[in-house]
């Protein structure tokens, strides 16, 4: 029987979500809930067996370091996708931008038009479905959900996702409509999530991007961020029963 939500599963100190990936049937997504180090092999192998006994003939893995995707390679996971790591100091001054964008909380009414945001922004290998937008605001225990709308305008410019844990800020995600790219929303959301941070003893903050998603290094290198090599990279391996 196809695996249809998300579960977590504990395997040894390891936690690891698996839940389907967005558009493509028979396909898993494993989340990796212990970041920074690597999964045991027992672990790895563990996953892949229920993923197959859940149905699915393709796993990918979430975004991982080089180190955290030592055990995956091992067991037979291919790279599919590079994303460019970027970072930036809390305390580095911000540039000043201007501009007629509001910034408010995110409702649970807006999560249709998130969404649709989010469809338009990306290709469908990075997109969100109602599962990836649930697991982005649990992915941390603190987190700040925006959407920038342009004055007089009752539809949606864009979203942010902040999280915090500790010392360490993360940009989780940022989307822009297609149509309102270049006109501030982008810069307007970020500086939002980095004062955040900055409100709460953040010291250092990190986002990722596809490595080919120019606009987005853009913005992030103009607000102060700088590449961190060699990136991160998503695995992907076909699954036998």
């Amino acid at each position: 029987m196809l695996g249809r939500r998300s579960e977590v599963l504990r395997l040894g100190g390891d936690r690891l979500r698996l839940r389907p990936w967005a558009g493509e049937a028979g396909t898993g997504l494993l989340i990796q809930l212990t970041p920074g180090s690597a999964v045991s092999d027992d672990a790895t192998a563990a996953a892949v067996e229920s993923a197959i006994s859940r149905g699915y003939h393709r796993l990918r893995t979430s975004a991982l370091s080089h180190i955290e995707s030592e055990p995956f390679l091992r067991a037979g996971f291919k790279p599919c996708r590079q994303l460019a790591l970027l970072t930036r100091p809390i305390q580095n001054r911000l540039p000043g931008i201007t501009g007629n964008i509001a910034i408010r909380k995110a409702r649970r009414r807006d999560h249709p038009a998130v969404l649709a945001i989010d469809r338009d922004a990306f290709e469908p290998f990075w997109q969100f479905d109602r599962h990836g937008l649930h697991d982005a605001l649990r992915a941390t225990h603190f987190r700040r959900f925006r959407v920038a709308c342009k004055d007089n305008d009752t539809g949606l410019a864009g979203y942010a996702i902040c999280g915090r844990s500790g010392p360490v800020g993360y940009l989780q995600r940022l989307a822009i409509s297609p149509n309102q790219q270049g006109q501030g929303a982008g810069a307007f959301l970020v500086i939002d999530g980095l004062k955040w941070m900055a409100r709460w003893g953040v010291a250092q903050a990190w986002v990722n991007t596809p490595q080919n998603n120019t606009g987005a290094l853009r913005l992030y290198e103009r607000l102060g961020f700088e590449q961190v090599p060699p990136g991160l990279q998503v695995l992907e391996a076909v699954l036998a029963p």
